[in-house]
């Protein structure tokens, strides 16, 4: 318990700290698109960039592991995208960040130091590629898919040759794409990158998730009446969290158990990544679309709450 503490209670209290910030006048509610747009142009391209020029070639080939995370993470995005449609009626934009909501967890400034708490630095490589996992086909899909809405919304009269150029321009340019391949390109080829690069990267990648909690915080100044909206708002909600807590832990769990054969350690942290709450970084591409905002706030602060309870039990019956 003391584990989940240290790292869970931190959480919260930046993410007070933006509120009260906010509520006080200190900082502009204004603000929280500046620093959501500081994370997703800045600081999330350095973290990407940083896992993915760090990694070992054999482990980021690590089939096994990459299949049971990808397993877990695509059954929970999929099913749902499904449900925010079939159910809820949500256009295609929304749909894909519903399905963001239920599949990108806290697992880097969260799942990794709370792996390497519980299970000692030999956590840390299977935690950092498991982070890589969770980050990119979510960030691509829901890129990919924003994307093309709005092409395709602002220019019904284009050739579809110009439209299909249009989609895949911002997300071939994005900064998150251009980190990840740079990343590739220097774990392939063993580019030898100098300290000033290392470091450079270490303090922007380090800001990501503080930065986005306190921008969450700052959201919340005037939000607090989400609360008491309607049992709709919170249906969806209670959906967002069931398959972020339970379904995609339970999915991730039959394939470790009954499908794929890994070490027992790589399959605990694969367990306990996808069991984590709601990732910060969700609301940066809400309000980046101006697509779910209120849902994924509080999803975010729902999730966090029950995940104490949730990664608790476990870390109880966990044995290595």
């Amino acid at each position: 318990m003391i584990i989940i503490v240290n790292v869970i209670l931190p959480i919260f209290a930046i993410i007070a700290v933006g509120y009260i910030a906010g509520s006080s006048g200190m900082v502009p509610k204004s603000g929280a698109k500046t620093l959501n747009n500081f994370v997703f142009y800045i600081a999330l391209p350095a973290l990407l960039f940083k896992a993915t020029a760090a990694a070992p070639i054999e482990q980021l080939v690590n089939w096994q592991f990459i299949a049971i995370n990808l397993g877990g993470i695509l059954a929970s995005f999929i099913l749902a995208v499904l449900i925010s449609k079939w159910v809820f009626k949500k256009d295609i934009s929304s749909a894909s960040l519903y399905g963001m909501n239920t599949s990108y967890g806290t697992t880097g400034y969260m799942g990794i130091p709370l792996v390497i708490a519980a299970f000692g630095s030999e956590a840390a490589l299977p935690a950092a590629l498991a982070t890589l996992i969770h980050n990119i086909p979510v960030i691509s899909i829901v890129l990919l898919v924003c994307e093309s809405a709005l092409v395709i919304n602002n220019n019904k009269q284009e050739k579809k040759l110009n439209i299909l150029w249009q989609i895949i321009k911002p997300v071939v340019t994005s900064p998150l794409t251009i980190s990840v391949i740079a990343g590739i390109i220097v774990a392939i080829a063993k580019i030898p990158l100098p300290t000033a690069v290392w470091t450079f990267s270490d303090l922007l990648a380090n800001a990501s998730g503080s930065t986005a909690l306190f921008a969450i915080g700052l959201g919340l100044v005037g939000q607090m009446t989400l609360i008491k909206e309607s049992e709709f708002n919170k249906i969806e909600i209670g959906v967002i969290v069931s398959l972020k807590l339970i379904f995609q832990p339970f999915i991730t769990f039959i394939l470790f158990m009954y499908v794929f054969d890994i070490e027992p350690l790589w399959a605990v942290v694969s367990l306990i990544m996808s069991a984590l709450p709601v990732g910060a970084g969700v609301f940066v591409f809400a309000q980046k679309y101006e697509k779910m905002m209120n849902q994924t706030l509080m999803a975010i602060l729902v999730s966090i709450f029950i995940s104490v309870i949730s990664l608790s039990i476990i870390l109880m019956y966990v044995d290595l």
